[in-house]
């Protein structure tokens, strides 16, 4: 496809400035454009800027984030809010600074009644979002259009370029669209990965086929409460290394990430693991002016050594992968394959509607949105070649609440969210052999289970956290009052939902993987969830389990100490 220089769509007449013209450089260094003659400046803030000329207009604005057409379509929803009679013309993707970004046109009745154009054109650098917004009457577009396009074609990312220099552009490719389809990213030759019905049995954890020799082990939080507390329990095969803990961050001023639970599970070669990363907390609006309002606030509360959640849109769980976790975690890793897992989606999908229903019964209008994927990796480990799946889910929840147009001068609403990833995991196994091993992650995997009255807890001190945030701003102005009011309220529901989904999840994961039973220990009465393939499972000394596929199988006699036999539990 070729890229051509985007121009707006009404081209009546040209337009010469014969008057001399001005550079503006950002206060930050971040971009330099001309400004036509005739255009008044002026400074919003330190992220955003306007050229006036009479009721027409173009800002220009620097935003967080790494998406052109997810920010243009929120400043596309807000605008409709506030225009009568306002209807899309065009979009697609358009040359602008020397990267390829994305464009939309629209027309109608603005906030003072006249009707007008209005264009939004976005670019990414990777970390930020470069926006023009032009908007103008319609019998004002003809004579201004020039000057439009002046802005447009000397807007430079960075210092202004050397005239003596010809530019030249070496435009990135399109940054992926959240909630698009998965798609596959396997090179030529390589096959993409089985579906899991058809996996291949690995071996046991002792090299002998037909059981599994695990041992239950705990995170255990030390330092967060009166007294230790256990925070999170699963099975891993007995001779493979542990170490788990929970982070705690008392320097952050987003409550959400406070409290992280991480660990890792490796045999004894290294070369096959089952590493848990940090779950994440972010916001974002749709209105670019609170956003800017949000990002604001995280700025003075750093200064104060307490930086807030990070600013950035909702992203689906692929391109939370993408660009979060594999680069931070897994650089050297080539991406094999990007894979849906659709019974688990399902799940969560009714899981969040009703959550939605469950607040509308208390008079609170939510949105949520989930999404779960995996990802195929292949890197080199522990000096082999090895492969990995990666999984991620992402929630966003939306809220409404006030804002402020800075444009009109009018007060209005908009959609705040809290938004989240959890249950990132890695499994790891020898290149070749992660199809072989899939039930073995499959199993530890199904039980993971976080602790509920230590996650109760936890909870209970985020939300007193929540509520001393709201009544602090109190001493705001009106509208901040609303806005701390709600974000905080967003907070504790963004909370709750966490804690709720935590063990639903882990049984859809074990849904998806095929299936645990419940066993009870006949001596103790103690209750654990083992894989329902295997009809045969025994506890031993140390928190010790036996899983056999043969009913013949009998630990006592293969393994010393006294061994269990466990009832299934009828459901």
């Amino acid at each position: 496809m070729e890229y051509v220089p985007r121009r707006c769509l009404i081209a009546l007449c040209l337009f010469s400035c014969a008057a001399a013209q001005q550079l503006y450089r950002d206060p930050q260094g971040r971009f330099t454009l001309q400004v036509p003659a005739g255009f008044a400046v002026s400074q919003s803030d330190t992220d955003a800027v306007r050229f006036a000329n009479g009721s027409a207009y173009v800002t220009a604005m620097v935003l967080p984030g790494d998406n052109p057409a997810l920010t243009i379509s929120a400043i596309a929803r807000q605008t409709a809010g506030q225009w009568r009679n306002f209807a899309q013309a065009r979009s697609g993707d358009a040359r602008f600074a020397g990267h390829i970004g994305s464009y939309a046109t629209y027309s109608g009745t603005n906030p003072q009644g006249a009707e007008s154009y209005l264009e939004l054109l976005a670019i990414t650098d990777g970390a930020s979002i470069y926006l023009l917004i032009t908007s103008a009457p319609k019998p004002d577009f003809p004579r201004l259009k020039s000057g439009f396009d002046q802005i447009e074609e000397t807007f430079v990312l960075g210092a202004p370029p050397n005239p003596s220099v010809p530019p030249t552009s070496n435009a990135p490719p399109l940054p992926p669209r959240p909630n698009a389809p998965p798609v596959p990213l396997a090179p030529a030759g390589v096959q993409p990965s089985r579906p899991l019905a058809a996996a291949a049995k690995p071996a046991s954890s002792t090299g002998q086929p037909g059981y599994y020799r695990m041992r239950l082990v705990r995170i255990v939080d030390e330092h967060g409460f009166e007294h230790p507390m256990t925070a999170l329990t699963l099975l891993i095969p007995t001779g493979w290394k542990f170490q788990g803990n929970v982070q705690y961050n008392q320097s952050t001023g987003c409550h959400a990430n406070m409290v992280r639970l991480v660990f890792q599970a490796e045999s004894p070669d290294g070369r096959s693991a089952l590493r848990m990363f940090p779950q994440n907390t972010w916001q974002w609006a749709d209105d670019p002016s609170t956003v800017r309002l949000l990002q604001s606030t995280n700025q003075q509360m750093a200064r104060f050594g307490r930086p807030g959640c990070d600013v950035q849109p909702p992203v689906s769980a692929g391109d939370f992968l993408r660009r979060t976790v594999i680069p931070a975690a897994r650089s050297d890793a080539r991406v094999l394959a990007i894979e849906p897992m659709p019974d688990v989606a399902q799940e969560l999908e009714t899981q969040a509607r009703e959550i939605e229903q469950a607040a509308n019964r208390q008079g609170i209008s939510v949105r949520m949105r989930t999404d779960v994927t995996r990802a195929r990796l292949s890197y080199t480990a522990a000096g082999q070649p090895s492969e990995e799946w990666l999984t991620a889910m992402t929630f966003s929840l939306g809220m409404p609440g006030p804002t402020f147009n800075m444009y009109t001068g009018r007060a209005g609403s908009t959609l705040y969210y809290t938004c989240g990833a959890d249950h990132v995991l890695g499994f790891r196994a020898p290149q070749g052999q992660l199809d072989a091993q899939e039930r073995l992650f499959r199993m530890i995997l199904a039980t993971i289970r976080v602790d509920s009255q230590w996650q109760a807890r936890v909870s209970q001190v985020i939300a007193s956290m929540a509520a001393a945030d709201s009544k602090g701003a109190m001493d705001r102005s009106a509208i901040a009052t609303k806005l701390g009011d709600d974000m905080s309220r967003m907070s504790k529901e963004s909370n709750d939902y966490r804690n709720k989904s935590n063990d639903r999840v882990a049984e859809n994961w074990s849904d998806y993987l095929r299936g645990v039973t419940p066993y009870r220990n006949p001596v103790t009465g103690e209750i654990v969830k083992l894989d329902n393939r295997y009809d045969n499972a025994w506890a031993g000394p140390k928190d010790e389990y036996v899983i056999a596929e043969s009913a013949n199988f009998n630990p006592n006699s293969a393994f010393q100490g006294n061994w269990t036999r466990l009832e299934p539990v009828t459901r």
